[in-house]
C-alpha cells in the first residue's frame, strides 16, 4: 500500500526546485575550489623555496656532520699568520703649514693710497702690493734736498775763501793762525754737505716705504685695508697689518712622534702625505729636521717633513695623515682579527699541530690595524691558527683542518 506524499517531498519534486539544485551545487563547487587554491598556492610556494634552496643546504650540512661525526673529527678552517715586510709604517696625524708666512706691515705713517693685490694673487718679490701717502714724509725728503743745496753753497764759498786766504798767507799778509782758521772752516762744510747728503739718502729710502713691496714669492692669504685707511709703521700687535703672505711650494709637515718609534727615524727619509679631500691620492715628501728635543707633557718629538706643492693643492693650515716608512729589523706578524680569543684567560689563539691536535697559545698584541693585528709573541708563521673559533674547540681535541680560500 503506497503511503501519501508528505508536504517537503512534493515541493522538492516541483518544476521549481529541480531548476535551482544544479545551481547551487556548482556555487558550492566553485567556493570549495577558490579556498582550495587559496590553501594550495601558499603551501605549493613554500615547499617549492624549502626544496629548491634550504633542502639542499640542510642536507648538505647533514652530510658533512655525518663524514666529520662518522670520522670523529670537527671541521676547522686554519690560516698563517702573515710576515710584514722589512718596513713598518708609522701613520701620524699631521698639520700641514707653509713654507713661509709672514704678515706685512708698513714702515712710514700716512694713508693707503691704492692697493694692487687681493686675497688669492700669486705675487713675485719686490712687487708692488700698495702705495701709501705719507705727507710727512714728503716734508722731510724736501728738506733735506734743501739741505744739501745749502751745505753745497756753504762748501762752495768756504773753498773760495781758503783759495784766497792761501794767497794771502804766500805774500804775508794774514798770519797763519787766519790761515789755519779758514781752512777749517772748510773742513767743516765738507763735513755738513757729507751730512747733509746722508740725510737726503734717508729721507729718499723713507720715500721708498711708500711702496709696500712682496718680501718673496708668494699668495696673499689676507687683505686688511681698505683705501683711506689710517696706516701706521711698525709690527707690534697693536699696528694693523696691511697682508698675509705665504709661500706653500714646498709645504711643511709637522708630526708628533711618539719616543719609542723616534730612533727609526733619520733625516731623508721618504714619507707619504694623505689628505681626505683628495682620497685616493698622496703626496711624496721627505723628512727634513726634528725639533731635537722632547715634549714633556706628550713625550713626543716635533717632527718636520718637507713635500713639494708645485699644484698649489696642499694649503696651510689642512689636516693630513703622515706614513713614514720606518726601517723594521725584526718584521711583525699580522693575524685576522677572527682567529683571536679573548676571554678571561686573557688573548689566545687555537692552532693545529701536525696530528691534526688543537692547542691554545696566549698571544700578545700590538697595533689592531681594523681587519689584522700585530701579533709580537705567541705564534709563529708556520702555525696552523683556526679562524673563527667555536665554544666546542677543547685543548687536545682532534680535527680536521682545511685551509682558507684566498
Amino acid at each position: 500500500m503506497m503511503k501519501p506524499l508528505t508536504q517537503r517531498e512534493s515541493s522538492s519534486d516541483s518544476p521549481g526546485s529541480q531548476d535551482r539544485t544544479p545551481s547551487k551545487r556548482r556555487a558550492r563547487t566553485l567556493r570549495f575550489w577558490q579556498v582550495a587554491w587559496a590553501l594550495i598556492a601558499p603551501i605549493g610556494l613554500g615547499s617549492a623555496v624549502y626544496f629548491l634552496a634550504i633542502h639542499p643546504r640542510i642536507q648538505n650540512d647533514l652530510e658533512l656532520a655525518k663524514a666529520a661525526a662518522s670520522a670523529g673529527k670537527k671541521n676547522v678552517t686554519v690560516v698563517k699568520a702573515r710576515r710584514g715586510d722589512g718596513t713598518a709604517p708609522l701613520i701620524l696625524p699631521g698639520n700641514v703649514q707653509a713654507d713661509q708666512a709672514t704678515s706685512i706691515f708698513s714702515r712710514v705713517d700716512g694713508y693707503l693710497k691704492k692697493w694692487y693685490v687681493d686675497i688669492g694673487d700669486r705675487v713675485q718679490e719686490g712687487q708692488v702690493l700698495a702705495d701709501i701717502e705719507a705727507p710727512q714724509i714728503d716734508a722731510n725728503l724736501r728738506m733735506a734736498q734743501a739741505q744739501l743745496e745749502l751745505a753745497q753753497a756753504n762748501l762752495k764759498l768756504a773753498q773760495a775763501n781758503s783759495a784766497r786766504s792761501k794767497q794771502l798767507s804766500a805774500n804775508k799778509v794774514i798770519s797763519q793762525q787766519e790761515l789755519d782758521t779758514v781752512l777749517a772752516t772748510e773742513q767743516v762744510q765738507q763735513a755738513n754737505l757729507n751730512n747733509a747728503a746722508a740725510q737726503l739718502k734717508d729721507a729718499q729710502e723713507m720715500k721708498a716705504y711708500e711702496q709696500v713691496r712682496a718680501p718673496f714669492n708668494g699668495t696673499i692669504s689676507a687683505r686688511y685695508v681698505n683705501i683711506g685707511s689710517l696706516v701706521t709703521s711698525g709690527s707690534a700687535s697693536t699696528v694693523q697689518r696691511l697682508f698675509d703672505l705665504v709661500q706653500s711650494d714646498p709645504v711643511r709637515v709637522f708630526v708628533n712622534v711618539p719616543q719609542a718609534d723616534v730612533s727609526r727615524i733619520q733625516a731623508g727619509g721618504s714619507a707619504t702625505v694623505t689628505v681626505d679631500e683628495y682620497p685616493g691620492q698622496t703626496f711624496n715628501g721627505k723628512v727634513a729636521r726634528d725639533a731635537g728635543a722632547f715634549d714633556q707633557s706628550s713625550r713626543t718629538i716635533l717632527l718636520e717633513v718637507d713635500v713639494p706643492n708645485p699644484t698649489g693643492r696642499l694649503y696651510a693650515g689642512m689636516y693630513a695623515r703622515v706614513n713614514l716608512a720606518l726601517p723594521n729589523p725584526s718584521p711583525a706578524l699580522y693575524l685576522p682579527d677572527n682567529t683571536l680569543v679573548v676571554d678571561s684567560k686573557g688573548t689566545r689563539v687555537a692552532t693545529v699541530d701536525a696530528s691534526n691536535q688543537i692547542h691554545f697559545k696566549d698571544v700578545k698584541l700590538g697595533r689592531d690595524f681594523g681587519a689584522e693585528s700585530e701579533i709580537l709573541d705567541g705564534v709563529t708563521s708556520e702555525d696552523q691558527v683556526v679562524q673563527n673559533p667555536t665554544d666546542d674547540l677543547r685543548e687536545g681535541m682532534t680535527v680536521s683542518a682545511q685551509p682558507a680560500i684566498g
